[in-house]
């Protein structure tokens, strides 16, 4: 082979490297770090107007990209975490959920997924399981515009939509108080 068919073969052998295998942590919108895999007991699932709900314009927060899983119906129940302001008592069983338990301090849960002070003091936590055949939105966080506090950028930290409409159509059950948050030490 000639030494520029050569160069020019390995050089494409390089480019197409490059565009099957993106970097996971910034995708071309802005956003950070990867969305998760499905939990054990969740597998993927399609859902366009779920996702849709979930995905938030930038500084309005929400899901900054994302995927929709579903809760295996035969599987063991997936647990999620929730971290809201119990003096609005509506908000327990809200929209916004985590599969990792919670930590402290404050500050740092706050930054980690975007939630400006003004739309929660976050100073409680309830822990559900989802109800079988449950769809939810699973994807990093979009950034957040909180003035007059700092704003917050995009997060790596995967966050859970869970379309919880009301309190008579909850997508979760068996939920447990867990106390206040961050707990005492």
């Amino acid at each position: 082979m000639r030494p520029t068919r050569l160069i020019l073969a390995s050089l494409s052998l390089i480019l197409a490297a490059c565009a099957s295998n993106p970097p996971a942590k910034m995708a071309a919108s802005g956003c950070i770090g990867s969305v998760m895999p499905p939990p054990p007991g969740m597998s993927a699932a399609q859902n366009a107007a779920l996702l849709t709900q979930a995905l938030g314009a930038s500084g309005k927060g929400g899901l900054c990209e994302g995927a929709v899983y579903q809760q295996d119906a035969n599987a063991a129940a997936v647990v999620v975490y929730r971290v809201w302001d119990n003096a609005r008592p509506n908000s327990q069983m809200g929209r916004w959920w985590s599969f990792s338990q919670p930590q402290g301090p404050v500050a740092q849960y706050r930054a980690d997924n975007a939630i400006c002070p003004s739309w929660s003091q976050l100073n409680h936590v309830v822990r559900c399981q989802l109800k079988p055949g449950v769809q939810v939105a699973v994807g990093t966080g979009q950034s957040a515009a909180c003035a007059p506090d700092p704003d917050y950028p995009p997060s790596p930290v995967n966050q859970v939509y869970v379309p919880n409409s009301s309190p008579d159509d909850l997508k979760v059950e068996n939920c447990q108080d867990d106390g206040a948050f961050p707990p005492s030490q």
